[in-house]
């Protein structure tokens, strides 16, 4: 959905229009630009089924981006290959998810731009932990506002993000959700995982990076109870990069400080290995007290696993009515929670019944209606998808 007045594009949108001869023959330029492309990356994932739904209805699209990992290279370009002709009568949209000079680059085009904001931590959650990161994370949240002037449409992936550009100032507004390829999570399960594991212990899980803001400590206490007071064979897996060493050395020192054990730091995973994670998972819990949209709380409900989830940020929005929201980080409520959404087969029945519901929202038709829909906004069209 898309809110606020309407756009005034003047020559821009007339050249944008010459591509639209019928509703038959219907082709445009329309590339992507983000900071960084990484194999795993959700931003990056999303940027790639956006370029596959373009070039599926026909559209030129290319996707630039400032740094691209080796493994990534075919699905990119340098944005400094970025010539004159790609950009003739081109419609761009900018992954907006952390400072960067590419920013600058794409405010200097006169190109009708679409802004996709995938949310920038505040720099606060860094405090302590790493000065350059909470540095980087401010700059990149000064350099947001830059683009209230310079974009024709900016869309949250999740409607936290879409009141928090609508809060700063933007004009015109609206949401289109991460776009996942669920195909993927038809890989066979990584088998070493499966026969090491699945052995009749409870099995709970987070994915996500080792940072503050997720707050996997409080994941750890809540499974400190959990497993002392209630089930003793029990294990916890956070599946997910560190790299912020302060926190990683924070997390190790208050799991030797419970001497507790069971609780695995798997790093990056494979898919297979991630597949094979989700199968033998009873439970999915999120503690983090910010997420721009939490691809993870999705998955889950893919994978049919019942999700324990926090209150804040993005997460309310994702669930909407699914899975069980928490208000207060009561760790002993939160380890009986634990207990009855993995042992309570009526309450789990309940619980993955509401969540699978809420799946339909994130499936790629609806979410390619809304991108169509966008992109006819911006170029005044008017086409039905």
């Amino acid at each position: 959905m898309l809110r606020r007045r309407t756009l005034r594009l003047g020559h821009r949108r007339k050249n944008l229009c010459r591509f639209h001869h019928t509703d038959r023959e219907w082709r445009m330029t329309i590339h992507q630009l983000l900071p960084c492309l990484r194999h795993g990356d959700a931003i990056g994932n999303h940027t790639i089924e956006i370029q596959r739904i373009l070039r599926k209805w026909g559209h030129d699209s290319r996707i630039f981006a400032d740094d691209i990992h080796d493994d990534m290279r075919a699905f990119a370009k340098s944005y400094h290959r970025l010539k004159r002709r790609h950009l003739r009568d081109a419609l761009l949209i900018y992954h907006f998810s952390v400072g960067s000079g590419l920013s600058e680059y794409v405010r200097a085009l006169p190109n009708p731009t679409i802004l996709i904001y995938h949310n920038i931590t505040p720099p606060d959650f860094l405090k302590g932990y790493d000065e350059y990161i909470r540095q980087v994370l401010e700059k990149g949240r000064h350099e947001l506002k830059l683009f209230i002037s310079h974009c024709d449409l900016a869309l949250g992936d999740s409607e936290f993000n879409r009141l928090e550009l609508e809060e700063m100032g933007f004009q015109q507004t609206g949401v289109l959700p991460i776009i996942l390829n669920f195909d993927k999570y038809s890989l066979a399960p990584d088998q070493t995982v499966l026969n090491r594991y699945q052995d009749g212990w409870r099995n709970i899980i987070f994915v996500g990076r080792l940072v503050p803001n997720k707050c996997q400590e409080d994941i750890i206490h809540a499974f400190y109870l959990y497993k002392t007071y209630i089930n003793p064979k029990s294990r916890l897996f956070l599946i997910g990069l560190g790299g912020i060493e302060r926190y990683d050395l924070m997390l190790e020192q208050f799991l030797r400080r419970l001497q507790l054990d069971d609780v695995y730091f798997t790093g990056k995973v494979t898919d297979n290995e991630l597949a094979a994670y989700y199968a033998i998972a009873d439970l999915l819990v999120c503690m983090s007290e910010h997420e721009g949209f939490s691809v993870p709380l999705v998955e889950a409900m893919h994978a049919n696993i019942p999700i324990l989830a926090y209150n804040a940020a993005s997460i309310p929005y994702t669930l909407d009515g699914a899975g069980v929201l928490i208000n207060h980080k009561r760790y002993e409520e939160i380890a009986e929670m634990m207990d009855l959404l993995i042992e309570d087969q009526t309450v789990r029945a309940q619980i993955l019944r509401a969540q699978q519901r809420r799946l339909e929202y994130f499936q790629k038709p609806k979410l390619e209606r809304i991108l169509q829909t966008s992109i006819d906004h911006v170029i005044g069209t008017g086409r039905q998808a």
